[in-house]
């Protein structure tokens, strides 16, 4: 099969073209000629105009990131590496993300991407590329210690991995129709991507001061001038600082407050663009001796009591626009919802990974069903808030950020027909008010 031979686009996102894509990832050799076909007529630009689709503004819809999936799907069927992914090519990566996200039907676009290992390869860390894996930094060399932590490297706009994300987002805005979303490392991540995380988690307490130093250095050398760069290229752009190893789950709620909200704030505060700067994967939304899915979490050492209440303020002063829950965090949905009314915030949710895993389901007929539910009952809870806010006065927003309703993670080994049945779900629950989450 020929490019000029690939499936028509109504063919492309409809079942063919997803039952093509499970097949091939499934092992199906038969279904790479035509899968090939597919993604070679969507990086020549032939379906350019049909990338983004027509989304339902009303709707509650479905989003992902699927570079990992658009990764496995080049190199096994061109060889292509991770380091010729990530970095050779940004109308390839964008092209083929979107193309990726439609063929499993999802209709909301979104362009992730190794957010923390972007940040750090940016000031020269060392990394660890392997041809079918998201790079990262490498553990056995860190770019900083604590005898050369003050010559952090400045921004560099001209560095190769900062041209590819300015240009990546330039791309997303073209095809998407869609304000961009650049994801970056927040503040503590970066800094525990060059200092090492077990270095950084052990200064937190023994050395605090020089933690704080070395934020506030990565926010005014590194952050604030990568987004001034960012801003310049693309001004309708929007700044997600990506965070999951400062939750108050992994740091323990009183350093979530006293390192990782502060350097945050700061860029918010003090920037013209300061309102289009969001983080909005925190991880964690109970003290740690909260009970939580019928057990008690053990408290870690150090960490005091902290209400619900002030963990969702800080969160939310680091995402201004609207409210998240993960699936890690523990709170009910409802009390989101509540929360969201009386801030008058939209709500998203997250659905976690591992529940989409093939390699962790034993009944995929049963899993199906659970999903479904799930994808119902929580895009109801957002069409509720969602139906009170309008009420209100207040617009449902369509901006392209990690909502409405996220799957946490989509990878090789994610089974498309539990995404599938997370879309039905949705859709189902799109038109419906007042639906409780149960479970």
């Amino acid at each position: 099969m020929t490019n000029s031979d690939s499936l028509p686009w109504d063919q492309v996102v409809g079942k063919e073209g997803r039952d093509l894509l499970n097949r091939f990832l499934l092992g199906d050799k038969h279904a790479a000629a035509p899968l090939s076909a597919i993604i070679n007529s969507a990086n020549a630009g032939h379906y350019d105009a049909n990338l983004a689709g027509t989304p339902d503004p009303e709707a509650v819809l479905v989003t992902t990131s699927c570079h990992l999936m658009a990764l496995a799907l080049l190199n096994r069927l061109n060889g292509l590496t991770a380091a010729e992914f990530y970095k050779d090519d940004p109308l390839r990566y964008v092209r083929t993300n979107y193309l990726v996200q439609r063929m499993l039907g999802l209709e909301r676009l979104t362009l992730g991407g190794p957010n923390y290992a972007f940040g750090a390869e940016i000031l020269g860390q060392d990394m660890i590329y392997s041809d079918d894996q998201a790079p990262g930094s490498d553990p056995g060399a860190p770019l900083l210690n604590m005898e050369n932590w003050q010559d952090l490297p400045e921004y560099d706009p001209q560095q190769p991995v900062a041209r590819f994300v300015r240009e990546s987002l330039q791309q997303m805005g073209r095809l998407s129709n869609i304000q961009p979303v650049a994801h970056m490392p927040a503040p503590y991540p970066l800094a525990a991507e060059i200092f090492g995380q077990e270095p950084l988690i052990g200064a937190l307490t023994s050395n605090p001061d020089f933690v704080c130093e070395l934020l506030d250095r990565i926010v005014t050398r590194v952050l604030t001038p990568w987004c001034d760069d960012l801003v310049a290229a693309i001004p309708d752009v929007w700044l997600e600082l990506s965070d999951a190893s400062g939750s108050p789950m992994f740091i323990g709620p009183e350093k979530f407050l006293g390192f990782a909200v502060a350097p945050v704030r700061r860029l918010i505060e003090e920037n013209s663009w300061g309102h289009r700067v969001f983080v909005a994967n925190y991880r964690g939304d109970l003290p740690p001796s909260a009970p939580t899915r019928g057990r008690r979490r053990r408290r870690p050492e150090g960490d005091s009591a902290i209400s619900f209440e002030k963990l969702l303020d800080a969160k939310k002063l680091c995402c201004p626009e609207f409210l998240m829950r993960l699936e890690a965090d523990a709170a009910p949905a409802e009390r989101y919802v509540e929360a969201a009314m009386t801030l008058k915030m939209p709500l998203y949710l997250g659905i976690g990974a591992v529940r989409l895993d093939r390699n962790s389901i034993s009944d995929v007929v049963a899993a199906k069903r659970e999903l479904h539910d799930i994808a119902r009952q929580r895009a109801g809870l957002i069409r509720q808030v969602s139906d009170a806010l309008q009420e209100q006065g207040t617009p449902r927003t369509s901006l392209s950020w990690p909502g409405d309703l996220y799957i946490e993670d989509t990878n090789a080994e994610t089974h498309i027909d539990l995404i599938h049945a997370v879309i039905a779900g949705a859709k189902e629950g799109s038109s419906t008010t007042h639906q409780r989450l149960a479970g």
